[in-house]
């Protein structure tokens, strides 16, 4: 039997989608309505960009590397954020998609995010 990916892999083993976000590449899942980007150095919630949880999931270099990222900018809406993989959020909407362009939900990462 041949395996075409990780996430196939992974249900064939018995862990769900969630627990794979957990542990793998910079966007993961650290624990249900939380997604933390590396790269981007900035944890989200349902509510928007969270530098609590920045701090708890990342460390404080993260969480003031982030916070110098963004110095000066006014108004800046912490409810909307692209994520380093591409993958854009609304909280107010309640959604994720693959990219800003894309019309339709994610399920995985709406669910991770959102839990629906």
């Amino acid at each position: 039997m041949k395996i075409k990916t990780v996430a196939t892999l992974a249900l064939i083993m018995g862990l769900n989608s969630v627990a794979y976000a957990k542990t793998h590449g910079a966007v993961f899942s650290p624990e249900q309505g939380i997604i933390c980007d590396k790269k981007s150095h900035f944890c989200v919630d349902s509510e928007g960009i969270s530098m609590g949880y920045t701090k708890e999931y990342l460390g404080q270099k993260a969480q003031d590397k982030f916070m110098k990222m963004i110095e000066g900018i006014k108004d800046m809406d912490m409810t909307s954020f692209t994520l380093s993989n591409g993958l854009n959020c609304d909280t107010k909407q309640k959604i994720c998609k693959k990219s800003k362009w894309d019309d339709k939900a994610d399920p995985h990462w709406t669910k991770i995010l959102f839990g629906k």
